[in-house]
């Protein structure tokens, strides 16, 4: 299948015209989900319009495997799935975990070290495929949204030792209240006393109140996962297109040719990206498709 370029403005209404796509990534809360963790019947049909015209789909969420399979449906038509921000690589047709990536002992001990000077309220999620299962450390004074996260996986979840710290780890995840100065203060500093690391902003999907801050190997990203699959698949980098919602689809959306993003979006990113005003609850990932002519 055959298209012609359309360029259009980094800020604004995404123009609608033919563009050279052969991968299109999506994130899925608040971008392909809607509200209520499901897929709408039209972006579904779009998923498979999609597919029927030879271009790869790819689920690119901050969700680990066991959570997608919680809202995803086996029937969805997809390709693979860049999961846990970038962490491991799914083969959704194949059921299988294609890569991976992990904290060695070193660094996951320097983190957890980081975080139990600074006292705050962190999870130490296991490698993958067992990064459902977590530990955790209660820091930082009382914080309903860490409260509610320990309340919702308590069968997955167990008090951290700070005795005996975790040989190694897949992720860790520190949550704090909706405050941008202390956001970019702990992510400085855990850049400067911990290297080889990857620190990735994430509002908070239950309450926009609080901020995920999400820790991985560097250099483990939702663009980084993508980067893997074109090689793998050899796809050019220049007939990618990538659809996000949040601050932790940036290194999705700087790595595509064709980034947009919804109209759900903070401020900062409608300003920065082409987006349409749909939302996730108005299809608007079938208006994006629609409107990059596939």
């Amino acid at each position: 299948m055959s298209y012609f370029i359309t360029i259009f403005d980094v800020k604004g209404t995404l123009t609608e015209g033919k563009y050279m796509i052969k991968l299109l990534a999506v994130d899925l809360d608040g971008t392909l989900l809607k509200n209520d963790k499901s897929i709408s019947n039209a972006d579904f049909l779009s998923l498979a319009h999609l597919g029927e015209n030879g271009i790869y789909r790819i689920a690119a969420t901050g969700r680990n495997m066991q959570k997608v399979q919680d809202v995803i449906p086996d029937n969805t038509p997809l390709d693979y799935i860049v999961f846990s921000s970038g962490g491991g690589i799914y083969d959704w047709k194949m059921g299988a975990i294609l890569v991976h990536e992990y904290f060695q002992e070193d660094i996951s001990q320097r983190v957890c070290n980081f975080l139990l000077k600074k006292d705050l309220n962190f999870l130490v999620f296991q490698p993958i495929p067992y990064n459902h299962l977590f530990e955790y450390h209660n820091g930082a004074g009382k914080c309903s949204e860490f409260d509610n996260y320990i309340e919702r996986h308590l069968p997955d979840c167990s008090k951290l030792n700070p005795e005996r710290l975790p040989d190694t780890s897949g992720q860790f995840m520190v949550i704090i209240p909706h405050e941008e100065v202390l956001f970019e203060s702990i992510k400085s500093e855990l850049e400067l006393e911990c290297a080889g690391i990857k620190v990735i902003r994430t509002t908070s999907p239950v309450d926009s109140e609080f901020i995920w801050i999400e820790i991985f190997p560097d250099p483990v990203s939702k663009g980084h996962g993508l980067k893997w699959l074109c090689d793998f698949l050899s796809v050019p980098y220049s007939e990618t297109a990538g659809i996000g919602n949040d601050y932790n689809d940036l290194d999705m959306l700087e790595f595509v040719a064709y980034p947009c993003v919804m109209g759900n979006s903070p401020a900062s990113l409608l300003e920065s990206y082409p987006s349409v005003t749909a939302t996730n609850n108005q299809n608007g990932f079938s208006e994006i498709v629609k409107k990059f002519g596939l």
